[in-house]
This record gives C-alpha cells, sequence and structure tokens, in this order.
C-alpha cells in the first residue's frame, strides 16, 4: 500500500522532512509505519516527492526524500456547489467529489435546506477531504469553500463556461443533450433533499446555469451529485 502524506510546500526542499505530530501519530499508530519503508509527500498544489521513512518516534516520523517532480493542474476546472444534506450524506459527497476530481467544493444553504450551521461538524469536512485525496493520490487538494447561502453564490456563476442545475422541473435537459466540448471551468449545482425551490432554479438560469435533468427517476441528493460529476468528469478530463 502506497502511502501519502500532505506537507507545507517548503518542506518539499528539504532532504529529510519531519511530519506533524497528527500526521506521524496517524501513521505510527494507525499505518504501522515502520523505518525504511516508501511514502509519498505532497502539498496539494502539484509538487511531490517521493522518500523513504528514516526515523519513527512516537510523535515524529522523519522521511528521507528521494526524488521530487511536479503534476501540472488539471486543464479543465469543475467546482460542485451543493445544498448540504444531512451529515453522511455530505460526508460521502466531498469523498468522491475528491476523487472525480473536483478542483472546488462550495457548500450552500437554501430554502429547502435541513443542515443548520455546526462549527465541530463543519470543522471536519476539511478533514474528510484531505483523507480522501491522501487514499486517492490527488495531486492538486480541492478547495473547500466556506459554508453560504445561496443567494450569495448566484453572481458567481456568470464567470463559468457552463453551470448545470439539477432539477426535477419541467424543460431540464438530459445530460447528454448538452453540449459540453471546449468548457474549461464547470459548475454543476444541485438542491437539497426537497429540491430547489422554482425561484432558485429561475435565479440560477438567470444567471446563466441550464437545468439538466437525471433522467426518469428521483435520485438522493447525494446520487446526483456523484452521477452528475462523473458525466463531467468522463465528458472533460
Amino acid at each position: 500500500m502506497r502511502i501519502n502524506s500532505l506537507v507545507d510546500s517548503g518542506d518539499l526542499e528539504k532532504e529529510v522532512v519531519t511530519l506533524s505530530s497528527e500526521e506521524s501519530h496517524h501513521l505510527v499508530r494507525v499505518l504501522r509505519v515502520q523505518v525504511g519503508q516508501e511514502i509519498t509527500l505532497f502539498d496539494g498544489r502539484g509538487n511531490g516527492a517521493d522518500g523513504t521513512i528514516g526515523a519513527v518516534g512516537k510523535s515524529a516520523v522523519e522521511v528521507a526524500v528521494a526524488k521530487r517532480w511536479t503534476v501540472p493542474p488539471p486543464a479543465v476546472q469543475i467546482d460542485l456547489i451543493q445544498a448540504v444534506p444531512k451529515p453522511d450524506r455530505w460526508d460521502l459527497v466531498m469523498q468522491k467529489a475528491v476523487e472525480l476530481g473536483v478542483s472546488n467544493i462550495r457548500p450552500i444553504l437554501t430554502r429547502h435546506t435541513e443542515f443548520r450551521p455546526n462549527e465541530k461538524k463543519m470543522a471536519r469536512w476539511n478533514k474528510i477531504v484531505l483523507n480522501a485525496a491522501q487514499q486517492c493520490e490527488v495531486r492538486w487538494l480541492p478547495r473547500l469553500h466556506p459554508l453560504e447561502k445561496f443567494e450569495a453564490a448566484v453572481p458567481s456563476l456568470e464567470t463559468y463556461d457552463l453551470v448545470l442545475v439539477g432539477s426535477l422541473y419541467d424543460g431540464a435537459k438530459p445530460f447528454h443533450d448538452i453540449p459540453m466540448a471546449g468548457k474549461t471551468k464547470v459548475a454543476l449545482l444541485i438542491g437539497p433533499e426537497g429540491d430547489f425551490s422554482k425561484e432558485e432554479v429561475e435565479a440560477a438560469v438567470s444567471a446563466g446555469a441550464i437545468p439538466a435533468s437525471f433522467g426518469d427517476r428521483i435520485l438522493r441528493t447525494e446520487t446526483a451529485a456523484i452521477f452528475g460529476l462523473s458525466v463531467l468528469a468522463y465528458e472533460l478530463l
């Protein structure tokens, strides 16, 4: 099993990198790393290094850097803008969004959103994104944006080449009927369990969004996000 650890960009310039106490504790207590084991360090901005664990302590793991490398940024930016669902569903969405190559995760509050801001729960979100990036070897870490209201997010929709808004209302187009070729900055807008209100869909459309249909079935919000991102990743990445 390849081990990946996020570090500060400056650490990648060192010959020997001392990992943070939290990361070291995870490697020692959970993954049971040993001296001589290979490890990959990355900064989440395309820079990385392959190395070997040189020392294992109770609160610090040292890595001897062997080779440095750089991965170019994605040619296409895909952002997920989603009304926050129930915690277990949102955890899954964030994990899969990272795996599917999103550049930005933008949680929003809509009229029908059941989630209520909770600092303790929200503090976990960055860790979930980081863990997913480490597990699937994402070299460009997605940015997890602060929670915002739907109305505050609408003006930014005009900055994208393509915005798809998942909609159950009449007039939504199937994904295969929406031209995607040549788009380099794309957003997927997903509503809450109770869907967007009609006024919210109209506001998104006025800002340039295209209502997208997920077929005859009504998908759960987390399924809709994963489905939509999968299509966009297939078509654009």
